[in-house]
């Protein structure tokens, strides 16, 4: 009887406890733990995996071909080139057919392309790769986004998107060490050949396991034939979306022209071996998605255009402190806070996009998204490539840390237009009647656009 007793009280403690908090969190990731949400992240986990693999090691393998810094810059700029041309159409084009198709063809494209980089004779050849690798990026990375806004229900899909990116940092933590061991053991072209293999199984798995999502027929999509130039035209006006745009831009010329180019050069300079720097790669993509799923829920509380300017600062600061410093310990925690910061912005960014589109046109709008990037990553390794040609590669990271900087103060000004245009908005509709919250602020606005279909230029 004493032992049941005991046993009541325990029972009664918990039911009645505070523990609303917690339960609420908890069932929101219990909703997400269905085929649908967990395929896709499986699918970009596998092709994270497979660009990991070429990241820490493309830089080397490209000089060891002969190409001289500014070469590589040129033919890293032929990555932003194609992004920047593909990123729209192939969103529109997943808006048209279907999410699938496009999803399960960039799997396929990884594949060729690796294989291109593996029969490369020389350094421009691998060019004909870094095209087909540019459309297979377009057609997964953000096109998963927009495939987790269509199947997952819009008060989940901040967290929804901290696990997705939280699958692509994975994936990008496992690349490194394959590419880097097995460059090192086997040479170049075999973990070029080996990436393929992976994504060759991911095509499969997408094929089998993805369900076709198309975009419903009464919603409104940027192009009626391709593309609406009037609504794009709308979408760009958008203050909101042109500061995640420059962001990006600002993000993407740190990460892929001073970090992914230059980076693993700069190691092999100052002694750092070819598997020591994709360790390194690998502790900056565990550290990134660590942050990712915790911040998918938190993106929705702080306001979206102080997190990227912060981050943006942050990123700045990281880039002028690694050239200042050759020690691996060092190094390994710059990388570290840089991978947690490309994190934080990853979710912040990307939930803001796939809030603001309907279904119709979430793939057009996050193609937009990527092709500002695109913008940083085609003339930003141009550019630093004749830096590094001319001055060194110390010079490369002091320049893009004041390009970054200038693109936080930019974002922070969009963000505060922003900002004051919601509030005035959120003033009229207080007067008329409406049920907007002022005081909510970006969160009240968020999940607005969140709960309803979004008209195409309303971001």
């Amino acid at each position: 009887m004493a032992l049941q007793n005991r046993f009541e009280n325990a029972r009664s403690f918990v039911d009645y406890s505070n523990l609303q908090a917690v339960s609420r969190v908890s069932a929101t990731y219990r909703r997400l733990l269905r085929r649908e949400v967990v395929d896709i992240c499986l699918l970009i986990f596998i092709a994270d995996v497979v660009t990991g693999v070429q990241t820490p090691i493309f830089p080397l393998y490209a000089t060891s071909l002969g190409a001289s810094l500014g070469l590589l810059g040129v033919i890293t700029a032929v990555l932003g080139l194609t992004r920047l041309l593909s990123a729209l159409p192939v969103g529109i084009l997943s808006d048209r057919l279907d999410r699938k198709t496009v999803l399960v063809g960039g799997m396929v494209l990884f594949a060729l392309s690796f294989i291109c980089y593996a029969i490369a004779p020389s350094a421009a050849w691998l060019s004909a790769g870094r095209v087909l690798q540019a459309v297979a990026m377009v057609a997964t990375f953000p096109l998963g986004i927009a495939y987790i806004g269509d199947v997952v229900d819009p008060r989940d899909r901040g967290a929804a998107i901290g696990v997705y990116t939280a699958a692509m940092g994975s994936g990008f933590a496992v690349g490194p060490l394959i590419g880097s061991w097995a460059s090192a053991n086997a040479g170049y072209p075999a973990a070029y050949l080996a990436g393929a293999l992976l994504a060759i199984a991911g095509a499969l798995f997408g094929a089998l396991r993805l369900v076709r999502k198309k975009a419903g027929s009464g919603e409104v999509s940027l192009g009626p034939a391709l593309i609406n130039v009037r609504a794009l035209r709308a979408l760009a006006q958008e203050p909101a979306m042109l500061m995640a745009c420059v962001a990006n831009i600002a993000m993407t010329l740190s990460m892929t022209g001073a970090i992914f180019t230059y980076f693993p050069v700069y190691a092999r300079g100052v002694g750092i071996s070819t598997v020591m720097i994709g360790s390194l790669f690998a502790w900056r993509s565990i550290a990134s998605a660590t942050g990712r799923i915790p911040m998918g829920p938190l993106s929705a509380r702080l306001p979206v255009y102080w997190t990227l300017t912060v981050v943006l600062g942050v990123e700045a600061a990281i880039d002028l402190a690694i050239s200042r410093t050759t020690s691996p310990a060092v190094l390994t925690g710059l990388l570290v806070l840089e991978g947690i910061g490309f994190g934080i912005f990853l979710v912040s960014g990307q939930l803001a996009v796939a809030a603001a589109a309907g279904q119709g046109n979430r793939g057009a709008a996050v193609g937009m998204f990527w092709m500002a990037g695109s913008v940083g990553e085609l003339f930003g390794p141009i550019a630093l490539g004749v830096i590094a040609e001319s001055i060194g590669l110390i010079a490369v990271f002091q320049t893009v840390a004041g390009a970054v900087m200038f693109g936080a103060v930019v974002v922070a000004a969009l963000g505060a237009v922003a900002a004051y245009r919601l509030r005035r908005l959120a003033g009229q509709d207080s007067r008329q009647g409406g049920l907007v919250d002022v005081a909510a602020g970006d969160d009240a606005n968020r999940r607005a656009v969140a709960a309803e279909p979004f008209q195409a230029g309303r971001h």
